[in-house]
């Protein structure tokens, strides 16, 4: 009798012990379950923040990553010359999302964001709102007008794929409509054209121009020497990121494509009338405008420490110095590497992006963050299709060379994000599928809203 007492006692003690470890696994994988990692933005940074979090957290059922952006493609941005000046179709710089995740650990959700609440960890837009335990900010950069008049409202911008869509058409129309006007001024007007600062973007822009122009004339039957291309640069020289032997042929390569350089020239004021120069010359015709850039201004009135551009304020670790659980990657950081700021490039934001997502894996693992150290390989531009300029540590350069360079590049972060089947469309899009006429090009579309949680 006591001893079949003292086995029922035993039993229900252990069956206690058994039932109650049960209940406190259960509350410790829901509380697991709840650790969510947000990325908020497609650029280079997003896109590199996000593949690098799948990654390492493919077989972590407690571990969700979101990815929140306002379009449902990724965009090429370095290339976005080449559509604004003709010479690939626009699909050639979108890529679909849903092409780049090929698993589920990655909900990507197409909404814009207003508002952050970094107190409560959410984020809000028109739709609802997100909770976040890990924010990774990757909202790139706008362009910057220096306070100047009418730039922004009368200029063009080349900072989307939308905008690069625009600048296209809006150059074929002005040869066309100049093809069907006799009034000399008012084809003077519509076949001038500048494009404001001579950085990458500019440079590029100003080269695909050069060399379209060639083509519009011959197919509108007019006279190259009507066609003014003005390249403005408020610095004594272009490209100050290069070597100056290097600048100086990228300069002499657009003199030879009919770009005028203007170098120490810069802008007062636009109106409906023309472009007012520092030198005292106005130029009435299209501005294009490439020549300074911000942060996202949508972190305006925010309770996050940010520079007088937008740039979010970060630690070594690339990590808010005010919310410790909110990391930046590429355009919106704001720091000083070795005194100097980050260059707001390609592999700034790749690199980045990929030192993000390794400290918060470490921050869950509970180990210690890294710094974030930039490894730079080089840097190089094209002025049009068959001429670049390019500098890898020590080694400068040229002509075809460079442009083959550049191509590999390109190849390499398709295939790092992509695989395969995105190199196949690039080479098509350059060497086969070349750009026709606007508006009536054919657009291959992704199926970009598949996988896509779209409102």
């Amino acid at each position: 009798m006591g001893g079949t007492l003292d086995f029922k006692v035993r039993k229900t003690y252990y069956s206690t012990i058994v039932a109650a470890s049960i209940r406190i696994f259960n509350v410790e994988t829901r509380v697991m379950a709840t650790k969510k990692v947000v990325v908020l933005g497609g650029g280079y940074a997003g896109i590199s923040a996000a593949k690098t979090l799948e990654k390492k957290f493919k077989n972590r059922p407690d571990i969700e990553i979101q990815m929140i952006e306002r379009n449902t493609y990724h965009t090429l941005l370095t290339e976005l010359h080449e559509v604004a000046g003709g010479r690939v179709s626009p699909a050639s710089v979108r890529i679909g999302l849903n092409r780049l995740f090929k698993t589920d650990k990655v909900q990507i959700i197409q909404d814009k964001i207003d508002n952050i609440d970094f107190n409560d960890q959410l984020l809000y837009s028109a739709n609802g709102s997100y909770p976040y335990d890990y924010l990774v900010i990757a909202t790139g950069s706008r362009p910057f007008f220096f306070g100047l008049q009418g730039i922004e409202t009368l200029g063009f911008k080349l900072w989307s794929y939308k905008e690069a869509v625009v600048v296209r058409d809006h150059i074929y129309d002005c040869f066309h409509n100049a093809s069907t006007v006799t009034n000399r001024e008012k084809r003077k007007k519509m076949l001038s054209f500048v494009v404001a600062g001579g950085g990458f973007t500019g440079v590029e822009m100003a080269g695909e121009l050069g060399e379209w122009k060639n083509k519009l004339c011959k197919q509108f039957s007019i006279d190259r020497e009507e066609v003014s291309i003005y390249l403005l640069e408020a610095l004594p020289n272009i490209l100050n990121i290069f070597d100056p032997d290097l600048a100086n042929k990228c300069k002499k390569r657009l003199e030879k494509l009919g770009v005028q350089v203007l170098t120490q020239c810069g802008i007062e004021r636009v109106d409906k009338d023309g472009i007012y120069l520092n030198t005292k010359k106005k130029i009435e015709g299209t501005l294009i405008w490439t020549a300074g850039i911000q942060g996202n201004p949508y972190l305006e009135n925010m309770d996050i420490k940010y520079d007088r551009r937008f740039r979010v304020e970060v630690n070594e670790f690339m990590q808010s110095v005010q919310h410790e659980n909110v990391f930046c990657a590429g355009d919106t950081i704001s720091y000083l590497y070795n005194e100097k700021p980050l260059p707001q490039i390609v592999e700034t934001a790749v690199q980045s992006g990929e030192s993000v997502a390794e400290n918060i894996g470490r921050l869950l693992g509970e180990k210690k963050m890294k710094p974030f150290v930039p490894n730079y390989h080089g840097v190089m531009v094209s002025v049009g299709s068959v001429y670049a300029v390019a500098k890898l540590k020590s080694i400068k350069l040229t002509g075809l060379m460079a442009t083959g360079l550049k191509h590999m590049v390109n190849v390499h972060y398709l295939f790092g994000i992509g695989g395969l089947p995105l190199i196949f469309d690039y080479l098509n899009h350059e060497f086969t599928d070349r750009f026709v006429t606007p508006r009536l090009d054919v657009i291959h579309n992704d199926p970009l809203h598949k996988n896509v949680t779209q409102f």
